[in-house]
């Protein structure tokens, strides 16, 4: 009977000594929760770091921006130094043609009067014919002697005006030294910090190669800018549309990369400091009305977003070479074009006055280089003149 009650009493605490017994250490769940642990733990730090590299890339935005508007300064009166210089020169060459056209004629006024003051007056009475052509000499000087006074106050004046145009010369020579050795150590620190951007910017995003892979195949089918901006603001729609999909799912979307978020337009600029040569609906060097402007700038001068967006392309398209094409808020699209060196990248956001990129050496005839410039609203081209004004 014993026997029983121990076999009973054995089955009951069965029970109570296996919810005791502790889960071994190589369990999967204990496995899951490590790893679930770490996954947390790295995703905090991924977001530290992110939000880290974001704050250096403000910062350095800034800093781009600034610097970018004194270089646009430096590069605007270096364009009215020059146009200063090149209308003082041609001045000076009008003086030196006058001055040079007068100095025979004026020479020999000049020595008849001296010979004339030099004849003593029983000289004149004594020649043939004295009288009359005496008489004749004085009326006849009497009436060319306001000529020559009027003609020697010109020269004096042409005089003294070829001697200012010759120090304001100089001074604007020693003007345009110095301000293009603050534009170089400008040029140079800008360098430095658009590598610094560049770099941040690329840590931030992962997908830049198939970025630009997905571009470069949306590039080779467009038929013209109109249709390259039409069929990457399709694309833009199924990048958001499938975000918006993928934000069904927490994995998915943690894996995603986040939407650029368009920042506020800013104080809209040109893209250079220079001159406008073409504008909005006039007629072009080939005959054809413009859908923009056409700028000449500076050699290698910086060029900057007209307003604040998102680099939508960069790169090499068909005929215009390189351009950029920056996205605003409201539908708006920024077209440029005439780069030689682009210094952003595909999803960049950048501020109104941030540089993205140079302008080439030379134009094709070896003058001053220009950039075309081309404002769209949802595809169909605008006077930039409108947003300049805030319309």
């Amino acid at each position: 009977m014993m026997k029983y009650v121990l076999l009973f009493l054995m089955l009951l605490a069965a029970p109570a000594f296996a919810q005791e017994t502790p889960l071994p250490a190589h369990h999967p769940s204990k496995q899951i929760e490590k790893d679930k642990a770490a996954t947390e733990a790295k995703k905090a730090e991924l977001e530290k770091q992110t939000k880290a590299i974001e704050g250096e890339l403000k910062d350095t935005q800034k800093s781009l921006v600034g610097i970018a508007k004194d270089i646009k300064t430096n590069e605007d009166r270096l364009n009215v130094l020059d146009k200063r210089i090149f209308e003082n020169r041609r001045e000076q060459g009008e003086i030196e043609a006058r001055l040079k056209k007068d100095k025979h004629s004026i020479g020999n006024l000049v020595l008849a009067l001296e010979r004339l003051d030099r004849t003593p007056p029983e000289a004149i009475l004594a020649r043939p014919g004295a009288p009359l052509e005496t008489a004749q000499s004085a009326m006849l000087l009497q009436s060319i002697l306001p000529n020559i006074y009027g003609r020697a106050e010109a020269l004096k004046k042409d005089l003294n005006r070829l001697d200012t145009l010759l120090k304001d010369l100089q001074k604007d020579q020693e003007d345009i030294k110095t301000t293009a050795a603050t534009l170089a150590a400008k040029q140079e620190e800008i360098s430095g910090l658009l590598k610094k951007r560049k770099g941040l910017y690329a840590q931030t995003r992962s997908d830049l190669d198939a970025q630009n892979a997905a571009l470069r195949e949306i590039s080779a089918r467009a038929q013209n800018l109109q249709d390259l901006v039409a069929k990457i603001e399709e694309r833009e729609k199924e990048v958001e549309t499938a975000r918006v999909a993928a934000a069904m799912d927490e994995p998915v979307r943690a894996s995603k990369p986040r939407a650029t978020p368009i920042p506020k337009a800013g104080s809209a600029q040109l893209p250079i400091a220079g001159m406008i040569l073409t504008g909005y609906k006039q007629t072009d060097d080939i005959g054809a009305e413009s859908q923009g402007l056409t700028i000449q700038g500076r050699p290698s001068g910086i060029v900057v977003s007209p307003m604040g967006g998102v680099v939508r392309y960069a790169g090499y398209f068909k005929n215009y070479g390189q351009i950029i094409i920056v996205e605003h808020q409201k539908d708006y699209h920024s077209l440029i074009a005439g780069l030689s060196r682009i210094d952003t990248v595909v999803g960049q956001s950048v501020a109104a006055g941030e540089p993205v990129g140079t302008l080439s050496k030379s134009s094709s005839d070896g003058g001053n280089p220009t950039l075309y410039y081309e404002l769209r609203l949802k595809g169909v081209p605008v006077n930039p003149a409108r947003k300049f004004a805030g319309l």
